[in-house]
């Protein structure tokens, strides 16, 4: 079970639907549930009391203040209305970095897909992937579309036998013990990998038994990294998947943030919510 979640707090619309999700989640699991406001407002040009355009910061500051105090005041009523124990936790530093240390005293972190147009959340550039690499907790990213009243009931688990995907079925195994139905995308990440080497479908079947998850079933598709990322969609849709659990692969480059294939592809245009472990 998960014992503590924290989920990612801003102005922009899709907060509410984090806090929705946040507060199922923190239900089912009994869990407590920390509110992490990370956003900023930067400095633009408003209209002043004549009328006129003038550049402030301190009224954006001012404006984000209001915001905050807003959301804050709607995520406390509805963990009131819920039932659900629940923190606050705010910073004044960029919101990746904020979103990131405070996640690091939960079990898991709820934020969503980056979305160009909701300019009020104001996390700035690359903030998923940011917060995915520096985390070091599994973050779940929900669509910027659809409604996700249950997460987890059907999961579907991305396996190449490597480091980050070993990662991930672990961080997620609060979730697969309450699944009800397990499917496993099997493929190989190193395409020189010597396939004698690799460790047999039986080992991960009997880790899940071991750990109470659903017995799971094995399914192929092309693993190129150009398409892999399309095969996991694909594969999620038919299985009717409400969550898709996998590692994220990539690292940072002169600030610049690089993922792999298969994660960009996911963090473009996933269709159910995603576990990413790194």
């Amino acid at each position: 079970m998960f014992s503590r979640i924290a989920v990612h707090l801003d102005n922009g619309v899709d907060c509410a639907r984090r806090i929705d999700v946040g507060l199922s989640l923190a239900k089912a699991h009994d869990a407590h549930l920390t509110g992490v406001f990370a956003s900023y407002m930067l400095p633009g040009y408003f209209y002043d009391a004549a009328g006129l355009w003038v550049r402030s910061i301190d009224m954006a500051r001012e404006m984000n203040t209001r915001g905050r105090a807003a959301v804050q005041a709607t995520f406390n009523q509805a963990a009131q209305d819920a039932g659900v124990a629940v923190s606050w936790r705010q910073g004044d530093d960029a919101p990746a970095e904020c979103a990131a240390r405070h996640a690091r005293y939960s079990d898991v972190l709820i934020i969503s897909q980056q979305n160009a147009y909701d300019l009020y959340a104001a996390t700035g550039n690359n903030f998923v992937e940011q917060t995915i690499l520096t985390a070091g907790r599994p973050v779940i990213v929900l669509p910027t579309v659809g409604a996700f009243p249950h997460i987890g009931t059907r999961i579907l688990y991305c396996w190449d036998r490597g480091r980050e995907a070993a990662r991930a079925i672990a961080d997620a195994a609060p979730l697969l013990r309450n699944a009800r139905a397990l499917r496993v995308l099997a493929g190989t990440h190193d395409p020189d990998a010597n396939p004698e080497a690799d460790v047999p479908f039986e080992d991960l079947a009997a880790y899940c038994a071991c750990h109470g998850f659903p017995s799971p079933e094995q399914e192929s598709r092309s693993t190129s990294d150009t398409v892999i990322g399309d095969a996991i969609l694909s594969a999620a849709a038919d299985f009717n998947a409400d969550l898709i659990v996998m590692g994220a692969y990539g690292h940072s480059r002169m600030h610049e943030w690089v993922m792999g294939g298969a994660t960009r592809t996911l963090l473009t245009a996933m269709t159910v919510p995603v576990l990413f472990s790194h």
